[in-house]
């Protein structure tokens, strides 16, 4: 009997264990990477430079390495954001790029060369906002969060934007409603196919975690505020290993992380059926009384004036 109760509890740990790993294993990627090579300007590789990464809206150290032999470093797992990256070594001037920015699941490269001289002299270099990704196959693109905000959106939806990707057809209305069912009585379903992909083989994540309705693998559990979105990812072709499960697209959302400063949005939200233009044998029917005001400050995340 207690050899029994020993090999039923070893079961339990290590079901508990494997069903861990497969929580892991099914994550979808939400931090990406800095790497790259210090060298001076004859081309030699510079061992032993301090490499510190800061945040630069929160101004906190993130991250401190230094170059291995080969004049190497590598920093994983940042959160998206925009970095400053100061290069130190001794008899050589201080080397600092600034406003790198850092999307989700990129492996960004940043080379540096250093120039002789005191350290205490500074060289600034202003990072290019733009960079082509040569490390990876995959196909995807990127929607920042000014244009999450700053596009033209009706109900404020993000949903709409995925359509600007590349290989991405859909039926999606005029009006993208969030919730559950839109005023209709009708499902939200999200129609958008990927590459040519079925319309149900799509995977919607919100910081890593799978918000995809796994009954009809066509609709939302989570609409994120446009103002709480950072950037979302679309992946539509060669995923990398941690997306897996779907063969259409991967769509990966990332919340905004703050700043060092408090900040907060203020916008009006006004609709009216009688800004409406309709057709003659529309008008003929009297048409429901469509009106709908709003104006709020400091939107939490994960709220929308539609819910409200």
């Amino acid at each position: 009997m207690r050899n029994y109760l020993q090999i039923a509890s070893r079961m339990m740990v290590l079901t508990f264990v494997f069903c861990a790993g497969l929580s892991v294993a099914f994550a979808q990627e939400i931090t990406g990477s800095i790497f790259g090579t210090v060298k001076d300007t004859s081309g030699a590789v510079v061992k032993g430079a301090t490499v510190t990464i800061t945040d630069s809206d929160k101004k906190v150290v993130v991250r401190t390495v230094s170059t291995n032999d080969e004049g190497q470093f590598s920093a994983p797992l940042l959160p998206v954001s925009k970095y400053d990256i100061t290069v130190e070594a001794s008899n050589f001037k201080k080397h600092v790029e600034s406003g790198v920015k850092l999307d989700v699941n990129q492996r960004r490269t940043l080379d540096v060369e250093l120039e002789a001289g005191n350290i205490a002299e500074v060289v600034t270099v202003e990072s290019q906002p733009l960079q082509v990704d040569t490390q990876s196959a995959t196909a995807g693109n990127v929607i920042n969060g000014t244009q999450v905000r700053e596009l033209s959106l009706n109900n404020r939806n993000f949903v709409q934007l995925i359509t600007l990707s590349p290989g991405v057809a859909s039926d999606l209305a005029d009006q993208v409603y969030v919730g559950t069912t839109n005023p209709s009585g009708q499902s939200n379903a999200l129609n958008i196919a990927v590459n040519g992909a079925r319309v149900s083989s799509n995977t919607y994540t919100v910081d890593g975690a799978d918000t995809t309705d796994r009954g009809s693998n066509l609709t939302i559990q989570t609409y994120p505020s446009v103002d709480a979105i950072g950037e979302f990812k679309v992946l539509r072709s060669l995923y990398p290993a941690e997306s897996g499960r779907s063969s259409g697209g991967q769509v990966n959302v990332i919340t905004r992380a703050g700043a060092r400063n408090f900040h907060g949005t203020l916008y009006e939200f006004w609709r009216n059926e009688k800004l409406n233009a309709n057709p003659f044998l529309t008008n003929r029917t009297v048409p429901p009384p469509f009106r709908e005001a709003c104006c709020m400050s400091c939107t939490p995340p994960g709220s929308s004036p539609e819910d409200r």
